[in-house]
């Protein structure tokens, strides 16, 4: 799983990697990890950064706080390593960048 930083610029992830998957690459080879094809990439990182902003917007949207965020369903990525370590701190940090979005 791919750990948001506080720099970090999720939207702009989406578009990068949308530009990329246009060119329709045979192999990805991530910043970090193992080579992988584009399916596994796109489900693995595009996809986890969409739900993550679609259930933190909502979150927000209903008046959701920092310290609830940690309680949005990422469960469908809960197979990716570092899951346990990472999901929660993913969501607090995209709470922060997208609260004011």
């Amino acid at each position: 799983m791919l750990g948001l930083l506080d720099v970090s610029d999720s939207a702009g992830w989406i578009e990068s990697f949308d530009a990329v998957a246009a060119l329709d690459p045979p192999i990805v080879v991530p910043g970090h990890g193992p080579a992988l094809t584009l399916e596994a990439a796109r489900a693995d990182t595009r996809d986890y950064l969409a739900h993550l902003r679609e259930v933190m917007r909502a979150h927000i949207d209903a008046g959701g706080d920092i310290i609830g965020a940690v309680e949005v369903d990422q469960s469908a990525f809960s197979h990716l390593d570092q899951f346990d370590a990472l999901a929660g701190r993913n969501a607090q940090m995209l709470f922060q960048q997208m609260e004011w979005e």
